[in-house]
């Protein structure tokens, strides 16, 4: 997606090089697909287990909302330097690499007896996480392009992230409901370990690129990028700790400094760590602005949702998790549709726009419970819109980037888009508190039974209701006709 980026060159597995034209070994795919779900995964299913992991460590309500954006918060921005060591070690180098960390970390969270050491291995797990999206999509092009096919592995990959986002939270659940929470961090060990053999086994794919430029590491602006991150993390979470008005002004204050000097450094280093090439086209550019709004969102209205069914309606993490169900199947399903709808000559806007419309449409139905608890069909319905909004924008988008990468970007271009989608889901549950805190009802300590969300139980409605107008509003402000104005005027501004 990006010149100078990983170029598809010969595969480093000699199996792979012998193979007929034409052909795809069945296990490389399966490793492929198996990496994604360890990265989806990580966040999905611990979804479920968050609630639970609170209440057994006596989290505060700021320390949740960082324990719930850790994975995120590094996996995001590292992302951005995958695809110059998959240029110069090759891209299933480095695939195992990331694996063997992710495992290493998902072990040591199993095992974490305080807060402090749980984040941690969140953090470097989102370290280890941060190569599974790009490169995985990277090496199923790769291999579709013997067989002149990638918009089915675009389309498989897609709905492969969606199946692991709607039905993690299901594999989550039953685990902690079964044997605790620390399960579904022994279920991504795991999962990371037989992915990680199955890859040394199978698969080929990209060595090192002998005929790309060697790029180096854009450290400033990854460095940029996750001090944006963690500033407008701050930002969001003042409200729940003390003086909060001095520390949310001044992150703030600095969310919008690193934000300005990273665009800055990407407008006049084309090679720096953002695509530059993905955001000078309007049509591009607005597909990677749709992805935070869409995963900020849907990360939101799932952390508020599960502290809801567990907290207000007394459900367990499996119960909770099978009331959210109904999003799955509509997410793999219209995930799939919107690749195939967004054709070669189409821009993909009217389905973000209806994507973001079905996310809210969710929040929305959520939000209409503001005096009585509403009844749990009415939640799986409004799981089921926003899995549905869910595929579809996340489907177009992709297409939309991956249709625009140039021939040798497509790590770089992968690695943007989803820094791009994990910044916004990283900022999810703290946009939650925010809205909680907005409503005047703010995120606290709570020992009653009658607390919901984060302690407050008729906060929780009114701020899903918010954050619900908020996303109609980014619906249509994002994939406006002016937003995707193709003239000559596209750059960086």
């Amino acid at each position: 997606m990006h010149p100078g980026s990983v170029s598809p060159g010969p595969p480093d597995d000699s199996r792979a090089r012998t193979a007929t034209p034409g052909r795809v070994p069945c296990l490389a795919p399966f490793a492929c697909h198996a990496a994604l779900l360890c990265g989806a995964l990580a966040i999905a299913s611990v979804t479920a287990a968050v609630p639970a992991v609170a209440a057994d460590l006596e989290m505060k309500p700021v320390q949740t909302q960082w324990f719930a954006a850790a994975y995120q918060l590094t996996c995001g921005p590292l992302q951005l330097g995958v695809s110059h060591f998959a240029d110069r070690y090759g891209a299933r180098r480095i695939l195992l690499v990331a694996l063997v960390t992710f495992a290493a970390a998902s072990l040591l969270a199993t095992a974490a007896t305080t807060t402090a050491v749980l984040i941690a291995a969140r953090l470097v797990q989102g370290a280890g996480g941060a190569a599974l999206s790009p490169v995985s999509l990277t090496l199923l092009l790769t291999l579709r392009r013997r067989t002149e096919n990638e918009p089915h592995a675009v389309a498989g990959w897609v709905s492969t992230a969606a199946a692991a986002a709607c039905l993690g939270p299901v594999l989550g659940g039953l685990l902690t409901s079964l044997l605790g929470w620390r399960a579904t961090f022994g279920a991504l060990t795991l999962l990371a370990t037989v992915s990680a053999g199955c890859a040394l086994h199978a698969l080929g794919g990209p060595g090192p690129s002998p005929t790309s430029p060697r790029q180096a590491v854009d450290v400033v602006g990854i460095a940029l990028c996750t001090g944006a991150a963690v500033a407008a993390l701050i930002t969001l979470t003042a409200p729940t700790v003390t003086a909060s008005a001095p520390v949310q002004a001044s992150s703030g204050l600095l969310t919008a400094t690193l934000t300005g000097l990273l665009v800055l450094r990407t407008r006049r280093h084309p090679q720096g760590a953002l695509d530059a090439g993905l955001l000078r086209q309007a049509v591009t550019r607005r597909a990677l602005l749709v992805l935070p709004a869409l995963f900020g969102a849907n990360s939101a209205f799932t952390f508020l949702t599960y502290f809801t069914l567990t907290r207000a309606y007394g459900l367990s993490p499996l119960s909770a998790a099978l009331v959210a169900l109904p999003a799955a199947a509509p997410a793999v399903l219209t995930a799939r549709l919107a690749v195939k709808r967004t054709g070669e000559h189409r821009d993909g806007a009217p389905l973000m726009r209806t994507g973001l419309l079905c996310v809210a449409a969710g929040m929305l139905i959520s939000g209409s419970g503001q005096r009585h608890p509403m009844p749990l069909w009415l939640v799986s319905g409004a799981c089921a819109f926003v899995g549905s909004g869910l595929g579809l924008a996340n489907g177009a988008a992709m297409t939309v980037i991956s249709r625009g990468r140039t021939p040798h970007g497509t790590a770089r271009g992968a690695a943007t888009a989803t820094t791009f989608a994990m910044l916004g889901g990283a900022t999810g549950p703290a946009a939650a508190g925010a809205a909680l805190a907005l409503v005047g009802h703010p995120p606290r300590t709570c020992g009653t039974s009658a607390c919901d969300a984060l302690g407050a139980p008729q906060g929780t409605p009114l701020a899903l209701a918010l954050l619900g107008l908020l996303t109609v509003a980014m619906a249509f402000a994002l994939t406006s006709r002016r937003a995707g104005d193709t003239s000559g005027r596209d750059r960086i501004t």
